[in-house]
């Protein structure tokens, strides 16, 4: 019988970005997954700065910047009364330009596809020497022993993995929670989906001004949506369609091909499309009742499934990894106790209802859009590219955190418009600052253990980190600003101090996922005290008060 630390089901972006996380944490991992390779199809196209700021970190990003929509189509959603017709209106997608998300982000939005960031991540996850990614290898049992999980797999032969963890990154129709009798409530919207991949000479009706990520065509007798995939000939669309009226198997090479032909609108009879692939699938809304049962975790479409208008979905089920990863390595390792990993979907079901809302909501305004006045339309419409409270504002309501008092802002569930905070549960914000080793954004600080960042006259708290290092088996580092850190304005320190909430005598806590575990606005007598306390909660051996 064959041992790992944690097995991994599923080799799509959210089980291989596990693997690379657990790879990183010095954590031993198998990944399986019942394709004979990585997925072949053009889906999950939109790259979210958090996410990108995760990638960044697995030094993800070039390989993935090589295989990204080129910039000019990304700055706008575009809404046409059919591809050759005229526009209704557009939508500057702000969260998808550069010259915006560096004001929030070190990392930036980019317009991939699944097919392609598969390549790129198992080609990271195949290098790594704490991982293994098997293909032709399906998951057909999964165990609970209580003190570790045994793995059935097949792949011709049956055989037996003992693991101690078992993550479950099998898709929406996972086998696992199935298994498992975990429910998925939600909406469930009985609208279906027909997607597919072609290539085409559209030119005629994007160039030289028309260019945008989505285009969307209204008013021909299938409405749908183009989506770019190389700012060439290769492009990706689909259309809702009613399955009591048109059965899923239904659909052929030729019928989809008439599809996109009748969204182009007038002159697009004989438009020649070289169709490459399709597939038909069910739009829902839906959560996991739990993300946990004993020792085998849901990640990704396995726990919660998001409606795709706003591209939302991936982008959640790589954060799940992010925020379970440190929790699962951190346990293994002995920083904490088993009931962190409580904490886990205590925070990121939060999260995923969160995103399902979003995916309703666009979803709702899509099919309006065609409503006069079209102007006012578009505009209802802002969130769908301008999703930064959503993206980099992610934050936390309850969790692994020790909560500071402070109310939570009236802006709170904004999607459109960030509002930087490092309120505890919130995504610390990101800020240029110069440090003993170079510049470097304050979102690259806080990665492999627990980080605190004193104020400028806040010296006692870093020394306090240091002391908390030598006693914990959690490493815990310490920064003071106008001494380690200095941020890059003209008057550095109040800058990060006005940015996190602190006055030159307060600290922050941060953990691995670069979520703020605790905050003190000014001193305290005893720091070395208060920090014990708040890394005790946050590693799910405290409760908070």
């Amino acid at each position: 019988m064959v041992h790992s630390p944690v097995v991994i089901a599923g080799a799509g972006p959210v089980g291989l970005t596990t693997s690379l996380l657990l790879s990183a944490a010095g954590v031993p991992n198998v990944v399986l997954e019942k394709r004979h390779g990585t997925s072949l199809l053009p889906r999950s196209r939109g790259i979210m700065c958090r996410t990108s700021e995760i990638w960044s970190h697995l030094g993800l990003l070039p390989a993935l910047r090589e295989r990204s929509l080129p910039e000019e189509w990304t700055r706008y959603f575009l809404y046409v009364h059919g591809l050759s017709g005229a526009e209704i209106g557009r939508m500057e997608a702000t969260s998808q330009i550069a010259e915006f998300t560096a004001r929030y982000s070190p990392a930036p939005f980019l317009c991939s596809t699944q097919d392609r960031m598969d390549d790129v991540l198992n080609a990271a996850a195949q290098n790594q020497e704490n991982s293994r990614v098997l293909f032709g290898h399906e998951v057909i049992g999964v165990e609970d022993t209580s003190n570790g999980v045994s793995v059935q797999v097949r792949d011709g032969e049956k055989y037996t993995i003992d693991a101690d963890w078992f993550v479950a990154a099998d898709g929406a129709n996972s086998p696992t929670r199935q298994a498992l009798g975990i429910e998925m409530p939600g909406v469930r919207t009985q609208r279906w989906y027909l997607n597919a991949h072609f290539r085409a000479d559209l030119s005629r009706w994007t160039d030289p001004d028309r260019k945008a990520t989505l285009i969307w065509a209204l008013d021909t007798a299938i409405e749908g949506v183009f989506q770019p995939l190389d700012g060439g000939t290769e492009w990706a669309g689909g259309s809702s369609f009613d399955a009591t009226v048109d059965p899923p198997e239904s659909f052929t090479a030729q019928r989809v091909r008439e599809m996109f032909r009748t969204m182009i609108g007038p002159g697009g009879e004989d438009t020649e499309i070289d169709l490459i692939g399709f597939w038909p699938w069910f739009v829902s809304a839906t959560v996991a009742d739990r993300f946990r049962q004993g020792r085998v975790l849901l990640v990704g479409d396995a726990a919660h499934q998001v409606p795709p208008f706003g591209g939302i979905g991936m982008n959640t089920g790589v954060q799940d990894a992010h925020n379970l990863v440190w929790k699962l390595a951190a346990v293994i390792k002995g920083w904490a106790g088993d009931a962190l990993l409580d904490s886990y979907g205590l925070e990121r079901r939060e999260i995923a209802q969160r995103a399902c809302t979003y995916g309703l909501t666009n979803a709702r305004h899509v099919s309006s859009i065609r409503e006069l006045p079209a102007a006012e339309r578009v505009a209802a419409l802002r969130q769908y590219g301008n999703w930064a409270g959503l993206d980099v504002g992610v934050h936390y309501n309850t969790g692994a955190f020790l909560p500071d008092g402070s109310p939570p802002p009236g802006h709170e569930v904004a999607v459109d418009t960030y509002h930087p905070s490092a309120r505890p549960g919130a995504r610390a914000p990101h800020l240029w600052v110069r440090t003993p080793n170079g510049r470097a954004s304050t979102i690259e600080l806080f990665h492999d253990g627990f980080t605190v960042v004193a104020g400028a006259s806040g010296d006692a708290w870093t020394k306090a980190a240091r002391k908390l290092n030598e006693a914990s088996p959690a490493p815990v580092r310490g920064y003071t600003l106008g001494i380690d850190l200095h941020a890059e304005t003209d008057q550095p320190d109040d800058e990060f101090g006005r940015l996190y909430g602190i006055d030159p005598g307060g600290a922050v806590l941060v953990r691995p996922d670069g979520h703020v575990a605790f905050r003190s606005r000014g001193a305290v007598s005893d720091p070395a005290a208060v920090l014990a306390d708040a890394l005790a909660v946050a590693l799910g051996r405290k409760e908070a008060a």
